[in-house]
């Protein structure tokens, strides 16, 4: 079964466990849905991030700041 490609913005903090400051910063990127709440819990999506900023993610904590959605690009394709 096909599922839609939404592009999203994302602004987010990034911080360590232990810090009280965090990074600032944004990504532009491709998710699977449109809730936001699931884009927040998204595994993959919180990966890209860690690994952008070079850290792990079971010792940061991302905060979302503001999901911007802008449209759907396509479909996934169906291989089987």
């Amino acid at each position: 079964m096909k599922k839609p490609i939404y592009r999203v913005l994302i602004d987010y903090t990034i911080k360590g466990k232990r810090q009280v400051k965090g990074k600032k910063n944004s990504i532009d990127t491709f998710v699977l849905t449109d809730n936001i709440s699931e884009i927040k819990q998204d595994k993959d999506l919180i990966n890209r991030i860690c690994y952008l900023n070079k850290k792990k993610p079971q010792d940061v904590i991302i905060d979302f700041k503001n999901i911007e959605i802008e449209n759907q690009y396509g479909e996934t394709t169906d291989r089987f």
